[in-house]
């Protein structure tokens, strides 16, 4: 099977493509800016230039499906942010669901989503301009999963962490406090977090590919992959606390919370058939803990 990747170089899909080059042949589609070290060796490197480069490119191509991971993820914005987060967020994915439509690709497209965009669990609720970016483009997929030959659905994530992850995440802001003993200024923590591990997401595309093979897949649904822990951000320090075997230096009450605080992750979405998570909070903390650490299990 032969697999068109977006967002290659980001920490999903660098995964994706760690873990299944030898599962699928995969293209990944960068920009020329792209630092490509960490997966040139093991997918096709594919330059976006223009809209007419990329349609010849497909064309030759004949791919089976669209990983859609590319996107521009900003909390908060400045007036300077908007044309790059409707270039990332809306008019690449557009783009790309434009040329499939015109050179009658019938493959399956895998949409990623978030559940910033229904803040509150209301419909049509984005959170904040990067979430209504990503409803904006879902809105627009609307049109062409009915004009379209191909199948199309979204996965909503919420917060992930594992190895290979160079973000400035909490799970890395945490790991690297136990390391350099710095105090980590924070809320009161009383957020409801729902985060998985790496793992979980990449086994939750490769149960989408294999639902679209055997038509388990519903065309234009709305997937949301929820955690079995759903717990407070203290209470997630706690548990980390127990697997490193070590107090965190953080300072609680130290920050206010954002004007737009997420208490609630999203609730609702279809479950995904044929997937559930199978790494706990704690085993994946170990997971990474390990890696630079070695410590006794908790």
């Amino acid at each position: 099977m032969k697999i068109l990747v977006t967002g290659a170089t980001g920490f999903i899909g660098t995964n994706f493509i760690l873990q299944m080059h030898d599962r699928y042949e995969i293209i990944a589609l960068v920009r020329k800016s792209s630092n490509i070290d960490k997966i040139k060796d093991y997918c096709k490197i594919c330059y976006y230039e223009d809209f007419a480069m990329l349609k010849e490119n497909l064309q030759e191509e004949q791919i089976d499906g669209v990983l859609h991971l590319a996107t521009l993820y900003l909390k908060h914005h400045r007036p300077e942010d908007l044309k790059d987060l409707i270039d990332s967020n809306i008019l690449f994915g557009v783009k790309l669901l434009e040329i499939l439509y015109l050179i009658g690709f019938s493959g399956w497209f895998i949409n990623i989503g978030t559940f910033w965009q229904f803040y509150q669990n209301l419909s049509n609720n984005p959170l904040n301009l990067y979430a209504a970016t990503k409803t904006a483009f879902l809105n627009i997929a609307n049109y062409y999963t009915q004009i379209a030959k191909y199948k199309f659905v979204t996965i909503l994530l919420n917060d992930t962490y594992g190895l290979n992850d160079w973000r400035p995440k909490i799970i890395n802001l945490w790991k690297k406090s136990l390391e350099t003993k710095e105090a980590i200024r924070m809320s009161n923590g009383e957020q409801i977090i729902d985060m998985l591990y790496i793992d979980d997401i990449i086994n939750a595309f490769e149960k989408c590919i294999n639902n679209f093979e055997n038509k388990k897949n519903t065309n234009n649904a709305i997937y949301a992959l929820h955690s079995k822990e759903r717990i407070t951000l203290k209470q997630l320090s706690n548990i980390f606390e127990e697997c490193a075997q070590e107090k965190l230096n953080i300072i609680w009450g130290a920050l206010p919370y954002s004007n737009r605080e997420n208490f609630i992750p999203f609730e609702g979405g279809e479950k995904l058939p044929n997937w559930e998570q199978k790494i706990s909070l704690r085993e994946g903390f170990l997971k990474i803990i390990n890696k630079t650490k070695m410590i006794l299990p908790c």
